[in-house]
């Protein structure tokens, strides 16, 4: 059984969708401790490597790498815990963070338990 919308499995009983259906549904950042303990198993529940452009204006510049978690699942997963707000940093010196408006936007697409 595929990861089908309306299933009454548990997603982490379910075959994982193909990675087009993942950047459909866009993602949330998830807190690394609630993703440890609860998400690890959970097909929407991921922790990967990300590349991190330093300079924007020399993209094949300098790039920083590190693992971050992320939760694909429905919106009313009540194990869900968003994790502090990530920190990117830029050319001299300067730090982006991504607020929580970023993650609104890559789901608001979505009904809460899709």
């Amino acid at each position: 059984m595929e990861g089908e919308p309306g299933s009454l499995s548990a997603p982490w009983e379910l075959v994982p969708p193909e990675l087009k259906v993942y950047r459909e549904r866009g993602h949330r950042r998830l807190a690394a401790r609630t993703y440890e303990a609860k998400c690890s198993s959970c097909m929407w529940g991921a922790r990967m490597p990300v590349e991190i452009i330093v300079d924007n204006w020399n993209p094949k510049g300098r790039r920083k790498y590190r693992f971050e978690t992320f939760c694909y699942g429905p919106l009313s997963c009540k194990l869900y815990k968003a994790g502090p707000n990530r920190k990117v940093e830029g050319r001299n010196g300067m730090v982006y963070v991504e607020e929580d408006w970023v993650d609104q936007m890559m789901t608001e697409h979505r009904e809460p338990d899709e």
